[in-house]
């Protein structure tokens, strides 16, 4: 590693690649990854305003992970409040809805999408990002609700499931120089890379904004008084974070603007997790 780290056209190719992602990044010229034929062709169908629950149904059916992932996802804690086992796909479909059928789909096909090594130490954060992600979906979707938001719960959903999409862009692109990855490129980089991406996949302007701005910890809603995915998407960060032990001690909840405004501070959110920590862990069961 120490060797690697000195070798001078090591270094040259690893500032080359900074320079050109941020290049890339600045004319919005990145190289992006289409989703995978099958995913692709779910996404279209769902968003067909013409679409009905049966042809999603009928569809899914040629992606057998995703069919697992609808049945687990139906069943998980998180979506199924009546405690009611599905067995059947359409009926699964049915119960979830387009959006969360959706969101499984987009979940599936961002892991073919970005890839590492096998075996080497970028697949395991890869695979750590992953599930992080996941669990802030969760958070994010149980917060959206609290917020008195409901009817943007599967946005944030999905926000959650998005909001590291960037981090996936460059540990798939970094394997030839593992040692440069660390959390300031990610931090850096992470975040706009991300914003590209579902810009370019066509995702909802307030998913791409709240990815874009979910490092802005300090800064108020664009609108006083109003909660923005944005803000349930910073809140649900930190509440992963604190509840997986890897938020920073410093950081004083009660300080953040999205913390005010969704009435989340140091004494509460323990309490806030412990609650949800059922539906956040069924729900990382049926995604990961």
């Amino acid at each position: 590693m120490q060797q690697q780290a000195l070798d001078p056209s090591l270094q040259e190719r690893e500032l080359g690649f900074l320079q050109d992602l941020t290049k890339k990044l600045a004319s919005r010229e990145i190289d992006l990854p289409p989703f995978p034929d099958i995913y692709a062709r779910i996404i279209k169908t769902i968003h067909d305003p013409d679409v009905s629950l049966q042809d999603v149904s009928r569809i899914v059916v040629a992606a057998p992970d995703l069919c697992v992932r609808i049945l687990l996802l139906a069943n998980s804690a998180l979506l199924n409040r009546s405690g009611v086992e599905v067995t059947d796909l359409g009926v699964a479909v049915s119960r979830l809805g387009l959006s969360a059928v959706n969101s499984a789909t987009v979940t599936l096909a961002t892991k073919d999408v970005f890839k590492a090594p096998k075996g080497s130490s970028l697949e395991y954060l890869l695979n750590k990002t992953r599930l992080e992600s996941v669990r802030v979906a969760a958070y994010s979707y149980l917060l959206s609700i609290r917020a008195g938001l409901a009817e943007e719960k599967h946005n944030a959903m999905l926000a959650g499931l998005l909001h590291n999409i960037g981090t996936y862009y460059i540990l798939s692109c970094a394997a030839e120089f593992p040692d440069m990855v660390s959390h300031e490129i990610i931090n850096k980089w992470g975040p706009g890379i991300g914003q590209a991406l579902v810009e370019n996949w066509g995702f909802p302007q307030s998913i791409c904004m709240a990815i874009e701005k979910q490092a802005e910890t300090g800064q108020p809603a664009e609108e006083e008084g109003v909660i923005e995915i944005r803000d349930v998407l910073i809140c649900a960060i930190l509440l992963s974070r604190i509840s997986n032990n890897t938020a920073d001690a410093e950081v004083d909840l009660g300080r953040i603007p999205a913390c005010q405004a969704l009435d989340i501070d140091a004494e509460n959110a323990p309490a806030i997790i412990d609650d949800y920590q059922e539906e956040v862990t069924s729900f990382i069961s049926a995604l990961k």
